[in-house]
């Protein structure tokens, strides 16, 4: 998969250790991140607030049993993302996406994830997706 793959992990690298600027820079100009959740296409500096809240409000994220299937134009990814609250809870949420990348650089990430279907990743922090 040569660049496509490089690119997201470098992508979720950033965002688990909270380097934004990093996880900006993995998107070509004009790029657009969807979510299911709101329907909106946003734009570099958009993703760059929400991401930065993330990290604001969970001082420490992973992401987990990724599953990564090549398509034409970029790829379609199954990951788990692990977070934890400033308060201490711990929080797990199943999410799927699709993205399109060129030239090394992601031009469109589309994000299914459920926001209010997060599970408890249990005592050890370790998680895989339900079910599987």
């Amino acid at each position: 998969m040569g660049d496509n793959g490089e690119v997201i992990d470098r992508l979720f690298g950033a965002l688990a250790s909270g380097a934004v600027e990093t996880a900006v820079g993995c998107f070509a100009e004009g790029a657009r991140v969807w979510h299911c959740f709101d329907c909106i296409a946003h734009d570099k500096p958009a993703m760059r607030e929400q991401w930065q809240a993330l990290i604001d409000n969970f001082p420490t994220r992973d992401f987990v049993d990724v599953r990564r299937q090549p398509i034409p134009d970029g790829f379609v990814q199954q990951h788990v993302m692990t977070a934890t609250t400033a308060s201490g809870a711990r929080k797990a949420w199943p999410t799927c996406i699709v993205v399109r990348v060129e030239n090394g650089l992601i031009t469109r990430l589309d994000e299914y994830i459920d926001r209010a279907g997060a599970s408890d990743p249990g005592p050890n922090g370790l998680t895989a997706t339900p079910g599987l």
